[in-house]
């Protein structure tokens, strides 16, 4: 909702009626005790319901990305690989080494210790969910998942502009939630490849029922022996079961199929075991750890509340005013430019703001502004109001905004440029230049200066450069 409240620049997609009548219901249906985000989520839900007639886009807020089908799909994936991998060799010759097998287990146990690493140098579960390889391919599935936004945008362009932030800032900030399903269905995926290998081994010497002969190359000696009993110790001790004698795998060479089953049967069991202590299990419960961060992380999904945005919301919660104070310096501004910043200031903070215009202080007339501070202390924010005409001087400008930033208000430079822009119309660079001027004086006082044509103003720049600058000022 916050897109398509902020990017249309009058209250094209939801009229201010529309969104008064949005608050009134959150009010009504949110205890004053509840915490602001749950007044916010109501708020949103009550909008939505304005939105139903742009019936184009009304498919995205009923539409998921996330679905517990994908964890089936998961599993049967990881079920697939594992069931379909040559665990012992072909069916001639049974290799014991079973390489697939070991290359599971050593690349589990190497994922556990970078895991160990991480959170040994402090950082948290989450720490990567902005960076790594997992966050980017969880990033660019669901860039790909909310393409088709661009694709359902009417012509509208306020609807198309809002679109496309809505897919920029959820992809931005559902990138921590995204990226814990990711790795839950990685954890879960790899469990499923260790089941699948069990799987495999056990259905094709028990139900395929045939013999093979035994590779012994390496595991028919005593080194290579004594070599596979050390890495498979772990399952030794934990289940009791001891491997077959290196005489009785050399005396299988001859006999039947039932004693040949019967001799090597100990290194499957070992093998199981292995697999679920090194693979199964750890990958499990790293599944059930992830899946409970990700329900926690929708259930208290982040909402940067310092934004300027939900600050309106939650002053209208309250009913506490937005006060705002213009205060032009050296010159008078004239009634369809004054209007045109009253409705500027007006879009960007979404609601309806109490804007006062003060007198304008004559060039030198910073010094008596005495009288004027004592109530700008009670604004919400000052708007210094300069005219592009005059060049930017220390001695007065810079002495008006130490004025003003002893009042401890948040203050917002405004350059007006519409009477500069008519003189010089046919001389663009000298518009880039006085504005290069104004850049580098406000650079002094560390402010970033809007530059506003009050007389034909581009609405959504205008909107848009405010709202950047009041959440800089507040930040500051």
């Amino acid at each position: 909702m916050k897109s398509f409240e902020t990017q249309a620049s009058d209250n094209e997609l939801l009229s201010e009626a529309e969104r008064r009548e949005a608050t009134r219901a959150a009010l009504d249906a949110v205890s004053p005790q509840a915490a602001p985000d749950a007044f916010i989520a109501a708020r949103a839900q009550a909008a939505r319901r304005s939105l139903a007639m742009l019936t184009s886009v009304d498919w995205i807020f009923e539409r998921q990305g996330w679905r517990p089908a994908w964890l089936l799909l998961a599993i049967g994936t990881g079920l697939l690989v594992g069931i379909t991998a040559d665990v012992f060799g072909g069916i001639t010759q049974l290799n014991l080494l079973a390489p697939h097998v070991w290359l599971v287990i050593v690349w589990n146990v190497a994922v556990y210790f970078a895991l160990c690493m991480r959170l040994f140098k402090g950082e948290p579960g989450r720490a990567s969910s902005s960076s790594g390889w997992i966050a980017n391919a969880a990033r660019g599935i669901t860039n790909f998942w909310y393409r088709r936004l661009h694709q359902h945008a009417s012509s509208s362009t306020p609807q198309a502009l809002a679109l496309a932030d809505f897919s920029r800032e959820w992809i931005r900030t559902s990138l921590p939630l995204a990226t814990t399903r990711l790795v839950t269905l990685l954890h879960t995926a790899s469990a499923a490849v260790a089941v699948g290998l069990i799987a495999t081994m056990y259905l094709r010497f028990f139900n395929m029922g045939y013999g093979p002969e035994l590779s012994n190359n390496f595991t028919g000696t005593e080194f290579g022996h004594k070599f596979l009993s050390f890495f498979l110790s772990p399952a030794q001790w934990i289940s009791g079961i001891a491997p077959p004698e290196l005489i009785q795998m050399q005396a299988t060479e001859g006999t039947s199929n039932e004693q040949k089953l019967n001799t090597v049967l100990p290194w499957f069991h070992l093998y199981a075991i292995m697999l679920l202590i090194t693979v199964v299990l750890p990958r499990t419960l790293l599944a059930c750890w992830s899946g409970w961060q990700a329900h926690r992380v929708c259930g208290h999904f982040p909402l940067s509340l310092d934004e300027q945005y939900y600050r309106n919301i939650l002053r209208a919660r309250s009913n506490e005013p937005i006060r705002i104070h213009i205060l032009p310096y050296a010159q008078t501004l004239a009634g369809d430019a004054q209007q045109n910043l009253r409705r500027i200031l007006e879009l960007a903070y979404d609601s309806s703001p109490q804007i006062e215009l003060a007198g304008t202080t004559p060039l030198g007339g910073e010094d008596d502004l005495n009288g004027l501070l004592a109530d700008l202390a009670h604004a919400n924010h000052l708007v210094a109001l300069f005219d592009m005409t005059a060049t930017p001087e220390a001695e007065y400008h810079g002495a008006f905004l130490s004025a003003l930033a002893a009042v401890e208000v948040p203050v917002i430079i405004v350059v007006n440029e519409s009477g500069f822009a008519s003189r010089f119309r046919d001389y663009p660079q000298r518009l880039a230049e006085r504005r290069e001027a104004w850049t580098a004086f406000c650079s002094t006082v560390h402010k970033n200066p809007l530059f506003f044509d009050l007389v034909s103003p581009h609405w959504n720049n205008c909107v848009t450069a405010l709202r950047s600058s009041i959440d800089e000022s507040v930040a500051a």
